[in-house]
């Protein structure tokens, strides 16, 4: 069992932060145990987190990295801890697909990046009992930032889910404050393009200093599509020369999504992939995310190693898309909630339209503006931020950002894909005593529940009644997968 030194110490002000290396647990996972009475705190962590005096953190931001000003960031990707006097200031992501976890027993407070490691040091365990995990844990995009369902149940005490805030630990109090807001005034094109560029040289900067222990390697996710040719343009000024790329659409008449063909344009390297079920990579850390089937195509990529920065063009069809305007609240996305894997994998995950979040309504009025006419095509599929980047980059403008397509993991039927995992969670069944799936009727399942979701969003839809029949949802293992996928972990990764 994980012990803490607060336990042994009497002292009333946080002179010390003490680090545990844990050789065996994911690569950048963390938690921190606070004991109240001692005000001393104890940092159990993965083996390539950042460790300095008065800091650790597994993170890329835009500001340079010795100082380990990461709290006072307002673009950080992955997380950490530092002390300032007597604060404690645990920092998440600045995205809406990531978080920080914490909880409080018997006078020790437990704060994690990762779910099951939080699980396994204040001996928790989800409840196999409660089918809501994965509509609680959805309403950051259903709901928003400021709106989600902020606290899970557990074995024991509630587990409270923090993102995009950071969490100060002060006079034996927690308190969620705000990340601090550096976006500058954008009223032109320029204007944004400008903060874009400058905010990726910073971080590129970060990510390559030769004060880090592990090395960073950049990494684009590069498409036909806008958001990602936009992306790619800007980590670019990161100093980002590589790319993957997805070649297959997951509809069968939309023909290939690759953004080859683009990258000879931008001069960047592109390594393809095939989404196939078989090519998911650490499947579990998938379902662990979020407790669905979205974020496992991007699984697929061979990241670089021991770390890699990966810059995405996601949530762009909000902040880019032209007919999308006043953005009161922003949500989260979780086809690129792939929190657990990222932790394993040795992974940092940027979404470059979501920087300047706060001020997306601004952003989004940049479309409108009379200067950016030759980049509107006033169509349904319509980002003239986005075009203009990859236009005035060199791409011509047939090559990217004329029809949406998709390759998405999504299936509407869940269950895991790779052997591994498939496996993984029968033996979960059956030891809830529960009759395990073969492959075959797994198979069956999918093709069933694939046709009945066309048939839905095909005929249906014209009826509207497609809303009212959905009977993939009530698969009675769906809300059983991110329990089970937790616990896998938990047993499997973090042990004493």
């Amino acid at each position: 069992m994980f012990t803490s030194t607060g336990l042994l110490e009497r002292v009333f002000s946080m002179t010390t932060i003490n680090y545990v290396l844990q050789k065996n647990w994911p690569k950048l996972a963390w938690v921190c145990v606070v004991n109240r009475s001692a005000q001393c705190a104890d940092l159990f962590h993965g083996p390539l987190v950042e460790i300095a005096e008065n800091w650790a953190v597994e993170a890329v931001w835009d500001g340079g990295f010795e100082c380990g000003d990461f709290d006072k960031a307002d673009l950080i990707f992955g997380s950490g801890v530092r002390r300032r006097g007597e604060q404690l200031i645990f920092v998440s992501s600045a995205t809406g697909i990531d978080r920080l976890w914490y909880c409080e027993i018997d006078g020790h407070i437990y704060i994690s990046n990762s779910l099951p490691g939080l699980l396994k040091v204040a001996d928790l365990s989800l409840d196999e009992n409660y089918p809501n995990y994965v509509s609680d844990l959805f309403t950051v995009e259903s709901r928003g930032l400021n709106s989600y369902k902020e606290s899970i149940p557990s074995s024991g005490t509630d587990i409270n889910i923090v993102y995009f805030k950071n969490i100060v630990w002060n006079e034996g109090q927690l308190v969620l404050v705000d990340k601090p807001d550096l976006f500058p005034s954008v009223k032109s094109y320029k204007d944004y393009e400008t903060y874009l560029l400058e905010a990726a040289e910073r971080m590129g900067a970060n990510a390559r200093s030769a004060k880090r222990s592990h090395g960073i390697e950049m990494i684009a996710g590069l498409s036909s599509g806008y958001d990602s040719v936009a992306a790619t343009v800007v980590a670019q000024a990161a100093g980002c020369t590589k790319t993957f790329s997805i070649v297959n659409s997951s509809s069968l008449w939309r023909g290939s999504d690759s953004g080859e063909k683009i990258a000879t344009y931008l001069n960047v390297q592109c390594q393809t992939y095939r989404q196939e079920p078989k090519a998911y990579r650490n499947e579990v850390t998938v379902w662990a995310g979020s407790g669905g089937s979205g974020g496992r195509n991007l699984s697929i990529f061979e990241y670089p190693q021991p770390l890699s920065l990966f810059f995405s063009g996601g949530y762009g069809d909000t902040v880019w898309e032209r007919k999308q305007q006043g953005l009161a609240e922003a949500v989260g996305d979780f086809e690129e909630m792939m929190c657990e894997f990222r932790l394993v994998t040795g992974l940092f995950m940027t979404l470059v339209p979501w920087w300047g979040i706060r001020h997306a309504a601004e952003i989004q009025k940049i479309s409108l503006l009379e200067e950016m006419k030759p980049w509107t095509l006033n169509t349904d599929y319509d980002r003239p931020i986005a075009r203009r980047l990859g236009e005035r980059a060199g791409v011509p403008r047939e090559l990217f950002g004329v029809r949406k397509k998709d390759t998405a993991s999504n299936t509407p039927f869940w269950w895991p894909s790779t052997s591994e995992a498939h496996e993984s969670f029968n033996l979960f069944l059956k030891n809830l005593g529960m009759k395990p799936y073969s492959k075959f009727k797994v198979f069956l399942l999918k093709e069933f529940n694939k046709f009945l979701k066309l048939f839905n969003s095909n005929v249906l839809f014209f009826m509207s009644n497609n809303k009212k029949w959905r009977p993939w949802l009530t698969s009675p293992v769906r809300p059983l997968l991110f329990i089970w996928a937790n616990t896998h972990l938990k047993d499997r990764y973090y042990n004493d």
